[in-house]
């Protein structure tokens, strides 16, 4: 499932280059004043597999509707889209009543927003060769991002990329369903990668804003467009949406 929020800041403002650190903070918070076991335990303890824990929601990049660039960010700021997504139904009707709780403000960057519109958006209509592009960039990993704060991330020209992607995708619908994947087969490519480097809980991460079309398994490729592909979704990468 997925949200679409258009968010109305109270006079201008700016948002600093490296904001993924208070959107997520501002997503465990909601979810708290809405039901705190839930915001705790999604925080807490997450989805486990083996020895990965995830969290299993995806937010979009913010896109304002006007903008001018500053030293300190994106200036002039006054209206935003913003999408979240979760394969988890509690996770989106807890966020929306933590909303409603809140008076449909939040607090960002020393800013009163307002959320003056939120709808559900539909998910891809099935069908193997679907197209997709980033609406937050994807990260790729070797090694247990959760562990280790010098993960060795990938490049989509490295043949590992894909493999990896793959993998994870299907580790994090293991963990969601309790029960390993014995579906059909499934396959990505992508192509024009654009290199973005993001600092979030003052950690660097190497990700990628590209486009890739994915085949095979109708179920893995909707549970990809709700929980987001590569690693650390939660904080804000990942997130695709069909078209080029």
């Amino acid at each position: 499932m997925r949200l679409r929020l258009l968010l109305e800041a109270r006079e201008t403002m700016t948002i600093p280059w490296d904001y993924r650190t208070t959107l997520t903070k501002a997503i465990y918070s909601t979810l708290v004043i809405a039901d705190p076991d839930y915001g705790h335990w999604l925080h807490g303890k997450g989805f486990q597999q083996g020895k990965r824990v995830y969290r299993l929601f995806v937010y979009s990049d913010l896109i304002p509707t006007y903008k001018t660039l500053s030293w300190d960010g994106l200036a002039d700021v006054r209206w935003m889209i913003w999408q979240i997504g979760s394969p988890d139904q509690r996770f989106i009707q807890k966020f929306v009543e933590g909303l409603k709780r809140r008076g449909m403000l939040l607090e960002l960057f020393g800013t009163i927003v307002e959320v003056v519109d939120l709808v559900q958006i539909e998910p891809p209509r099935p069908g193997g060769g679907l197209v997709f592009h980033t609406i937050s960039p994807i990260a790729v990993s070797i090694g247990n991002p959760n562990r280790s704060k010098h993960p060795v991330y990938l490049h989509p020209d490295q043949p590992e990329f894909i493999e990896v992607l793959e993998k994870n995708l299907i580790a994090k619908w293991e963990a969601f369903h309790q029960k390993s994947w014995k579906g059909e087969d499934f396959g990505v490519r992508v192509w024009n990668p654009k290199r973005k480097l993001v600092k979030v809980f003052d950690i660097k991460v190497l990700a990628w804003h590209l486009h890739l079309q994915m085949w095979g398994s109708d179920e893995l490729i909707h549970f990809a467009y709700d929980a987001g592909l590569g690693i650390k979704n939660s904080q804000g990468f990942g997130m695709i949406e069909v078209g080029v």
